[in-house]
Order: structure tokens, then sequence, then C-alpha cells
């Protein structure tokens, strides 16, 4: 039983995994557009299925999943306590919780550097979906057409026509970047506090390895305050992504 739960608790660690495999940070967009600047289609050359904000909170959903599964699991396994304080978030916890969050972190750790930053070097013009953009000059297409033009023979009243070449506009194309990263001072920070998350578990693991303690408290408090945490720390998701 304890097997299963553990396999259970990996398994949906590898999701959190595959999520990161996810995040993109910059979306390109072809709009097509009439001689009357009617839009007629837009196709994304390169897409953003899932923004990173969102992917992120995908990510922490998962671990606040099973370390509370592992903390089910570990309640009874080990009196011995370590005080866990890391940015007010604080608990006396055991030494199979505290790997519970050490297994976590190194998830935590892979979202961090793998968040997208910010494109220092496009310097945006418009925004799309309440992102910064640029928009690339719009570039006209035509077509050649002809036309038949009358006109009179001198010394006679038959009219005649003649061939006339012209270019008539058909298509107007734009190309658009969209930038999908993250401010890079907020994803600095986000990464330093990952990092003293892990300093904060080893410190509480040293500290329940020498010493016993009172019965543990609710592990499902600790990992969701962690949570909340990080998840000020990112650009909340766009609307209809909650």
């Amino acid at each position: 039983m304890i097997q299963t739960t553990f396999t259970k608790q990996k398994r949906e660690l590898a999701k959190a995994t595959a999520w990161l495999q996810k995040v993109r940070a910059m979306e390109t967009r072809k709009v097509t557009f009439d001689a009357e600047r009617n839009k007629l289609n837009e196709v994304r050359e390169n897409y953003v299925d899932f923004a990173p904000e969102e992917v992120a909170a995908n990510v922490l959903d998962i671990v606040v999943e099973v370390v509370g599964q592992h903390g089910a699991r570990q309640q009874a396994n080990s009196r011995n306590t370590g005080r866990f304080d890391w940015q007010g978030v604080q608990a006396d916890l055991t030494v199979p919780q505290l790997r519970a969050l050490q297994e976590a972190h190194a998830v935590l750790s892979e979202l961090a550097n793998t968040l997208p930053r910010r494109n220092p070097r496009l310097i945006p013009n418009a925004t799309v979906d309440g992102r910064p953009a640029f928009e690339h000059p719009e570039k006209k297409h035509y077509e050649d057409k002809v036309r038949y033009t009358p006109y009179e023979e001198d010394n006679t009243t038959r009219v005649r026509t003649y061939e006339e070449y012209y270019k008539e506009l058909a298509l107007i194309t734009q190309v658009i970047e969209i930038d999908y990263g993250i401010d890079n001072r907020r994803l600095e920070q986000f990464q330093t506090m990952i990092v003293d998350l892990g300093t904060a578990i080893q410190v509480a693991i040293d500290e329940a390895n020498t010493k016993g303690s009172q019965p543990d408290p609710t592990l499902d408090g600790v990992i969701t305050g962690i949570r909340q945490k990080l998840k000020e720390m990112l650009p909340p998701p766009a609307e209809g992504q909650q």
C-alpha cells in the first residue's frame, strides 16, 4: 500500500515536470487583411498554448497535492522534528515531511529555471492580450491586372481598345511578435526565493536529525503557504486561465 502511494506521488510529480515542457516565451502571428484592411485571417506561426503563469499555477497545484499525499502517508513514521521557517511560513516538521518538501523543491527549482524572461531586445510598440508586442510594418501584396481602354483612331470614327496593365492591392500581411516573458527583476526574486526555500528545508532536516519533538503539525498548511508566497511573485493568470 505504501509503495503504491509513493509510486502515485512520483507519477504526479512527473506530470508537473511535463507541464514545464509547455513553457513558451514568444508567440508570432501573421495577420492578413484585404485592401480595405478588413482582417481575413490570422495564423500563429509560433504559438503559446499555455501562458508561463498558467503553467506555474498548474505545477504549484500538483506540488501541493503531492506533498499533502506524502504527508498523510508519512504522518506516523517519525517523531523527530525540525523547525521549518521560510518567508513567514513556519512549522515543526518530521524528516519524512521535510523530504517531501525537498522533492517538491526540486520541481520548483526546475520551474524557476524554466520560466521565460522578458526579451530585452524587444522594444514593444503595441500590446496584444495585455502583453508587450512588436508589430512589424505591414507588407502589401499586389496582383497584376489588365483593363481595356477605348480610344479613337485618327482620321476615322472607329473606336478601338488597348490593353492597359496595372497592379491592384490584394492583400496586406503583418507579423506580430508577442513577448510572454516575465520581468527579469521579478523572476530573479522568484528564483532567489526558491534557493532560500531549499536552504530552509535543509536547516530543518539537520535540526530534526539531532533531536526529538512533539507530534508534527499539518503539512498541507505549509505547502499551501509556500505556493501562495510563490504565486505572489508571479503575474496572475489571465482571465479565463484561472
